[in-house]
């Protein structure tokens, strides 16, 4: 899939969010995914609950703030949370490396340690599921 550029960005947010501000440089300090950061350059959080079952993508926590959720999964893989579904799932990426979004569901929260055998790949990568993100908004391509 093509590359997640700001203005690719700056259009998924006039379409799906218009108005959203950026995350502050405190706020993106502590993620290490190239996508977040691109991301939240330009969009902070996203609120969409009449989308669907309604999706949220959370504003990056402060340094030092701890929102609770998962930061590996039970086989090892570090990971990190960046949205929510209206169902109770959470959507998190690989931590320090871009890869596909992860969709982590119904398994049990050890500490900071989620059932790997409950995280399942729901798209390639943050612009794909942005872009299903984008059709759940506002429908079409």
């Amino acid at each position: 899939m093509a590359e997640m550029d700001e203005t690719w960005i700056e259009r998924w947010r006039d379409d799906v969010c218009r108005g959203t501000d950026a995350a502050t440089a405190a706020e993106m300090a502590g993620l290490h995914s190239d996508a977040l950061l691109a991301f939240h350059r330009v969009v902070a959080e996203v609120r969409l609950p009449d989308a669907g079952i309604g999706y949220w993508i959370h504003r990056p926590p402060l340094p030092g703030e701890d929102p609770g959720h998962p930061r590996r999964l039970s086989d090892g893989r570090p990971v990190v949370v960046f949205g929510s579904d209206g169902g109770g799932a959470l959507f998190a990426l690989p931590g320090g490396a871009d890869g596909p979004v992860l969709r982590l569901s119904g398994g049990a929260l050890l500490g900071e340690t989620y059932d790997a055998d409950c995280a399942v790949e729901v798209a390639a990568d943050l612009r794909a599921f942005l872009t299903f993100l984008r059709r759940e908004a506002i429908g079409g391509p």
